[in-house]
């Protein structure tokens, strides 16, 4: 995203002396669902490379490593877990330290960027990059830090004229809150949707720790919008109704002192609010606790979360409509929908409020307040009516946010029933023939396909995503990435790829469409 100046806009808030209002009863209750980790071992890695040149890893363990000397190690997939290093000593007696670095990279690009030359405005420490002295050799190093990677290269900064180093082995224990070999077995007729299936349920494991974290590589945190996109797809595999049920407790047991819910939630020691409020992410509580009821019946979080719930559409209902009903430039501007340079944002929110209403009608409904559920079912169809006379061009034949025709804004009208069938197929059309704004994120994308199989586009919304994720696999994934724009393929929202993630929550939808829409 970049702001006026073509600067990138930073998705990040500060506020002094920042209180949480804390719920222990609902906090102890997501305690008490906290899951127990599996760990794998993975023994070696599956090839190397020293100084560019191919070596097998049992060669490798012949081979003395001097100053300047370089082994790229890869592990064959992506692991997220701790690392460990038996090192070795060559020559005469060890009569310094042995320096080295060791750079973690989830795809074998990271590895060509240049960290020294990093500017971007996320904290630098978020690169997977160490050094190291080793006073005494042998050694068996187990770095401490937890690491999301295939690929680990060692540099070797310093020995002395005396010994070398020897590398004589490497390995790797992964840890994830689900089994990916319990999972039963699943044929598919077609390569290309079993790889994006296959693809996507590793990301979703991978970043299924002691929360749904957005990423293990960085932020390892809870953020709401992807919390949504991770249990659809839970449903449709692993079924971690415990671990999804913990998350949705956490976001209402730490919030904004006046009821609102965080965009997120740091998750290691106390769980704690962060001070950044997104009004999408936070109206994406309603729809992803009542699909964890139509999953579960679980009529206690039912009981416990409807209130927290309710309060995030009231909020927005009471504090960002003007008084014809539709959402106002405040509460565009404090949305995300995506990382797209200049989005209009105010449409697409309301779609979204749209839908977030719909999804407390139907809570209220399962509560059995009909009264209430009258009540969000009317603001419905209120802001339905409103989105229609404000954002509707009959010139344009789609919807205009701001001045500006963006698939966003098509998008979250036709999930939000403003526009259906033809008509959304066409304005989806439309937009995507202006080119005014792209989509940048898996996270639209996944709405994009959403939206299309809403309208009745089956064929295109298959054909998006294998283009879009398949596209991902083309380039070398092994999980889904953060930022994919297959025609930029070096984009990122933060000023340099060497921090994006490349296993990344929101994109982990595809099993859930492939399963719940595509499947024959």
């Amino acid at each position: 995203m970049k702001d006026e100046r073509g600067k990138p806009m930073q998705l990040i808030s500060i506020i002094p002396d920042f209180q949480p209002l804390n719920d222990g009863r609902l906090l102890d209750k997501a305690e008490a669902f906290k899951p127990a980790l599996h760990y794998a071992a993975c023994s070696a890695p599956a090839s190397c490379r020293l100084n560019g040149d191919d070596i097998t890893p049992a060669a490798l363990t012949d081979r003395s490593l001097a100053k300047g000397d370089q082994v790229v190690l890869d592990f064959g997939c992506h692991l997220v877990g701790r690392l460990t290093l038996e090192l070795g000593c060559a020559g005469s007696h060890q009569d310094a330290p042995a320096y080295i670095q060791l750079d973690m990279a989830e795809i074998a690009a990271e590895l060509d960027e240049d960290a020294d030359r990093y500017q971007g405005w996320l904290s630098r420490s978020w690169i997977q990059q160490e050094r190291l002295h080793v006073d005494l050799l042998p050694a068996r190093v187990a770095l401490p830090r937890r690491y999301a990677f295939r690929y680990v290269r060692l540099t070797v900064l310093d020995t002395s004229p005396k010994y070398q180093l020897v590398l004589k082995g490497a390995s790797c224990v992964a840890e994830s809150a689900v089994n990916m070999d319990a999972l039963p077995a699943r044929s598919f007729a077609d390569d290309r949707l079993r790889r994006i299936y296959e693809a996507s349920l590793r990301t979703l494991a991978d970043c299924s720790q002691l929360v749904l974290e957005d990423g293990p590589k960085r932020d390892r945190r809870l953020w709401l919008g992807d919390l949504r996109l991770q249990a659809l797809t839970s449903y449709v595999s692993f079924r971690s109704y415990g671990l999804i049920k913990r998350c949705l407790y956490l976001f209402a047991g730490t919030r904004f002192p006046d009821g609102r819910m965080s965009a997120n939630i740091f998750t290691d020691g106390t769980p704690v609010a962060d001070d950044t409020y997104l009004a999408d992410y936070a109206l994406m509580m309603l729809p992803a606790l009542d699909e964890y009821l139509a999953e579960t019946g679980d009529r206690e979080a039912l009981d416990d979360l409807l209130g927290p719930a309710l309060e995030q559409v009231d909020y927005v209902l009471g504090h960002c409509l003007t008084e014809q009903f539709a959402i106002d430039e405040a509460c565009g501007e404090s949305s995300f929908i995506d990382w797209c340079d200049g989005l209009d944002r105010r449409a697409a929110v309301q779609g979204v409020l749209i839908c977030a209403l719909d999804a407390a009608a139907s809570l209220c409904a399962r509560a059995g307040d009909h009264g209430k559920q009258q009540h969000y079912a009317n603001k419905a169809a209120d802001l339905r009516r409103a989105a229609r006379e404000q954002f509707w061009s009959d010139e344009r034949h789609c919807f205009v946010s701001g001045g500006q025709v963006s698939v966003h804004s098509q998008v979250w009208m036709t999930l939000a029933n403003v526009t259906c069938g033809q008509e959304a197929a066409m304005a989806m059309e439309i937009a995507l023939s202006a080119g005014e704004v792209r989509m940048g994120a898996p996270y639209m994308h996944h709405y994009y396909v959403m939206a299309l199989l809403q309208a009745g586009c089956r064929d295109k919304a298959e054909a998006h995503l294998r283009e879009y994720w398949g596209g991902m696999l083309d380039a070398g994934a092994d999980t889904f990435w953060e930022c994919w724009d297959p025609a930029d393929p070096g984009a990122s929202p933060y000023g340099g790829v060497i921090v994006n993630s490349f296993c990344h929550a929101w994109s982990c939808t595809p099993a859930y469409i492939i399963d719940r829409f595509l499947s024959d």
